[in-house]
């Protein structure tokens, strides 16, 4: 307990001795939090201070967080989530993603501030943090995650969407094939590209 309050108090300073004192007088907050690790611990204070909360918890609260962290919950860590927003902001809609968790708190926090950095990529990285820290509260209390009837529409379309790029691929080949495009050189294409153009060089 002595650790946690030098924690709280270096984290939230009058915010945290103005409720809860210099030290654990009343013992409550040891019973709450008996059994919990320090490795829990700093997990829980993490995800709490992630997801921007401006007061400090209460022990039931901090519990919580302890005994469920992203490991637990069978998720990526906000890091490796993070990097992995990064690396799919190019082209979401075709990536695989590790768990829903990390589309969602990407989709929220914008993928075209992700992919470019702007207004800044701190304050970009700051604000992913938020949003997975808050998604990640909301499965620990047993919440869903993202509007179900809005996921089904989001996949259909993309489903719908793959199908098109699909046929589109396979009308392109065959008016290749048909057209005996596939049998001649790039240089040839190029010079007829050039002739129908009216550029003679």
């Amino acid at each position: 307990m002595e650790k946690l309050w030098e924690l709280m108090t270096e984290l939230y300073a009058h915010k945290w001795t103005s409720v809860h004192g210099l030290a654990d007088e009343s013992g409550n907050w040891g019973k709450v939090l008996g059994g919990i690790t320090k490795h829990q611990l700093a997990d829980g204070v993490r995800l709490w201070v992630d997801a921007g909360n401006k007061w400090p918890p209460n022990p039931v609260e901090l519990r919580e967080l302890c005994l469920t962290p992203p490991s637990a919950l069978g998720i990526p860590t906000p890091e490796k989530a993070w990097r992995e927003a990064v690396e799919a902001s190019g082209d979401p809609g075709t990536w695989k993603f590790s768990n829903p968790i990390v589309q969602e708190a990407a989709r929220l926090t914008d993928w075209y501030s992700i992919r470019t950095g702007k207004p800044s990529s701190e304050a970009v990285e700051k604000r992913f943090y938020k949003r997975y820290s808050d998604l990640t509260m909301k499965l620990q209390r047993g919440e869903q995650l993202v509007d179900q009837q809005l996921l089904l529409t989001q996949e259909a379309a993309e489903d719908e969407r793959e199908r098109a790029d699909k046929a589109n691929d396979s009308l392109v080949r065959q008016r290749i094939i048909d057209q005996g495009l596939h049998l001649k050189t790039p240089a040839e294409l190029r010079a007829e590209l050039l002739e129908k153009m009216g550029i003679k060089r």
